[in-house]
């Protein structure tokens, strides 16, 4: 414990997975600051964690909020994402309309453009800084009925790239994780065999924990032992990346 003493850490977003880094970065000595939309982190309730509310809709507003909890210098942003969609929830790509696709790339791709702009002098001061952008199964997969998701975190991506070749040496890393959150248990629920077999295939053969494996990879992400690493997808994933993609294709050729 205590890798991150002495790091200063802001962390924006209401998703599981960003609740429970900065559940771990307290854990592990650093001063954590936690944005996201009010009623959401009301829910939040972290010990160590300072938690600011930010309002969605005023781009300035919410610039000026991140500016100034960043202060002067920062060593680690961390960018989060959302939790898998609810099953209802899933639109294929010939009934996406505009208005949705937008609605999640002003929260994924424009909010974290607007994070990274309001910090980059912070970031430029605190040195090698981390930057850490959370990915998301469901832009990894690419399920039928993902193309909102799928669509955003490929544009999201692109600006952790962008921002990994252009802010050096402040480094900016993509973690991608698969883990066991609200989301994935409401999927499993619904499809218990199947998420069952997909689970027993991956490399770790289960379920990673939110504090205990994501938040330990988004530590290592943040310490200084990667100082030297940049513009990478880094899988906390339990090698379900190598493994779902081909048992999908397979189900898929069977049914």
């Amino acid at each position: 414990m205590n890798r991150l003493q002495g790091k200063k850490a802001l962390i924006i977003g209401e998703d599981p997975i960003t609740f429970a880094i900065a559940a771990r970065y307290a854990a592990e000595g650093a001063s954590v600051t936690l944005l996201g939309e009010g009623p959401i982190l009301a829910a939040a309730l972290l010990d160590n964690v300072v938690t600011v509310a930010i309002a969605g809709a005023d781009g300035e507003a919410v610039g000026a909020t991140i500016a100034s909890a960043a202060g002067a210098s920062l060593d680690i942003l961390v960018l989060g994402g959302t939790d898998l969609p609810e099953e209802t929830d899933w639109v294929p790509v010939s009934r996406l309309t505009v208005e949705r696709l937008r609605g999640l790339e002003d929260r994924l791709v424009v909010r974290a453009l607007i994070a990274l702009q309001a910090c980059e002098t912070a970031l430029r001061a605190g040195g090698n800084s981390s930057i850490i952008f959370l990915y998301s199964p469901a832009g990894t997969y690419s399920e039928g009925g993902w193309a909102d998701h799928t669509i955003a975190y490929h544009a999201r991506h692109g600006l952790m790239r962008a921002v990994a070749a252009e802010w050096g040496p402040v480094r900016a890393n993509m973690l991608v994780p698969f883990a066991d959150t609200r989301g994935f248990q409401a999927f499993r629920r619904r499809n218990p065999e199947q998420v069952d077999f997909r689970v027993s295939v991956t490399g770790m053969k289960r379920v990673g924990d939110p504090v205990r494996d994501i938040g330990g990879a988004a530590v290592f992400l943040g310490c200084d032992d990667t100082q030297y690493v940049t513009g990478m997808m880094v899988y906390a994933d339990g090698g379900a990346h190598m493994t779902i993609p081909t048992i999908e294709t397979q189900m898929a050729a069977a049914s």
